[in-house]
């Protein structure tokens, strides 16, 4: 375990761990699962290296959990729901999300806990030809939403459509992602 990779030196000890067969976890600050590979080229890392030893990437961010006392529910039609990303995870119809309303359990915020979103970006074939070639982390994304990541915001959308946070929370979070 790496606690985080700050500069050249962590990194380049982490690649040289990985490549004796060790499995190394570890922190990287970005603000994409794509953006770590970059971030690892501009830390002095070869493509080659990374191809070498990265095995996936997670991103993640937290979101907080809507307080199940007072949550409201808030119907929306298919064309409202479909605006608002949402039509994938809840059917043609609509559907039902649920907005903060406060009480005195969440001490009137509406939510209470946390919960994580993600995105998974694993390091197939495609991927390693892609850092290869030295494409850039916009690039890299978009490889990977072609093969199916689901991204930050996406699984933000999820946890709107299971109850657990509302879409104003997931649009706070993700607001540097919602062009995707």
């Amino acid at each position: 375990m790496i606690g985080e990779m700050r500069d050249g030196e962590t990194a380049q000890i982490a690649v040289q761990s990985a490549l004796t067969g060790h499995l190394v976890l570890s922190t990287l600050h970005t603000n994409t699962a794509a953006g770590a590979v970059v971030r690892l080229v501009d830390m002095g890392i070869e493509p080659y290296l990374i191809t070498s030893t990265l095995n996936g990437v997670l991103s993640q961010r937290l979101v907080r959990r809507l307080c199940s006392d007072c949550r409201q529910p808030v119907e929306l039609d298919a064309a409202q729901a479909s605006a608002a990303g949402l039509a994938r995870f809840t059917g043609p119809d609509g559907a039902r999300i649920y907005r903060a309303a406060g009480c005195t359990a969440c001490k009137h915020t509406g939510y209470l806990g946390r919960s994580s979103i993600h995105e998974l970006l694993p390091i197939d074939d495609a991927m390693v030809q892609a850092i290869l070639q030295g494409e850039d982390a916009t690039a890299l994304h978009a490889l990977a939403r072609r093969r199916g990541m689901r991204t930050l915001f996406e699984d933000g959308l999820r946890k709107v459509a299971e109850g657990v946070t509302s879409l104003e929370e997931v649009a706070r979070v993700t607001q540097d992602q919602q062009d995707e």
